[in-house]
C-alpha cells in the first residue's frame, strides 16, 4: 500500500505542471495538455511499448516547468529551446532512462529529420520551423552520424513522429485517467521494487 501511495504521489507531481499550465498553447492551435494526450494516443495506435507511450505523453513537460519556475509564457517569447533537457532532468527522478532519454533527444530527432528527410522538412508546421531555429537548426553530417550512434536513436525518431502527429485541434482522445495506471506501474519506485522481488 505504501509503495502505491508513493507511486501515486510521484505521478501527481509529474502531472502538476500540466494542471497548472497545460491549458496554454505553444505556437500551435492546440493546448499543451491536448497535444500531450494526442501524442500518447498516437503512440498507442502504433503499438509502441509502454515507455514510449509515457515519453510521448510527457515529452514537452519541460516547457511547462520553465513557465512555472521562471514565469515565462509562450506569448512573451521566453522559450530558449532547451525544454527537452529541462523535462528529461525533471522526469529522471520519477522514471527510468527508457522514458527520459528519448525525451532528451526528441529535439535532436527533429533537427536530424529536418536535415536528412525532405518530406519531413516540407511537412513541418510554421511554428515547428520557427522553433527549429532556436533549437539549433540543421545538423551537419558528423552530427547526424553521432546522433545515429545513440542507443536511443530509434526511440527518439518514433517519439518525434508522435510529436508531429499530435497537433490536431479537432481530434478527441482519451484523457489523463486513461494513462494513470500505466504511469504508476512505470515509476521508478515501482520498477525498482519489481526488480528486487
Amino acid at each position: 500500500m505504501r509503495l502505491r501511495t508513493l507511486a501515486r504521489k510521484a505521478v501527481d507531481q509529474v502531472w502538476q505542471p500540466f494542471a497548472d499550465y497545460g491549458h496554454m498553447p505553444l505556437g500551435e492551435d492546440i493546448s499543451q495538455t491536448r497535444h500531450a494526450l494526442q501524442c500518447a494516443w498516437f503512440a498507442e495506435q502504433d503499438n509502441a511499448p509502454a515507455h514510449l507511450v509515457i515519453a510521448a505523453l510527457l515529452h514537452d513537460v519541460g516547457h511547462l516547468i520553465t513557465w512555472q519556475e521562471q514565469g515565462l509564457h509562450p506569448e512573451a517569447g521566453g522559450d530558449n529551446g532547451y525544454h527537452e533537457k529541462v523535462g528529461a532532468a525533471f522526469l529522471s527522478e520519477y522514471f527510468a532512462d527508457d522514458v527520459t532519454k528519448p525525451i532528451r533527444l526528441h529535439v535532436a530527432a527533429k533537427r536530424y529529420l529536418y536535415s536528412t528527410d525532405a518530406v519531413y522538412r516540407e511537412s513541418l508546421s510554421a511554428a515547428s520551423q520557427q522553433s527549429l531555429e532556436l533549437q539549433g537548426g540543421w545538423m551537419d553530417e558528423s552530427t547526424c552520424r553521432a546522433f545515429e550512434s545513440s542507443p536511443w536513436f530509434a526511440d527518439a525518431l518514433r517519439l518525434r513522429k508522435y510529436d508531429e502527429q499530435g497537433k490536431q485541434p479537432a481530434l478527441q482522445v482519451p484523457g489523463i485517467d486513461h494513462y494513470y495506471e500505466l504511469l504508476i506501474q512505470h515509476t521508478r519506485v515501482v520498477q525498482e521494487r519489481n526488480t528486487h522481488v
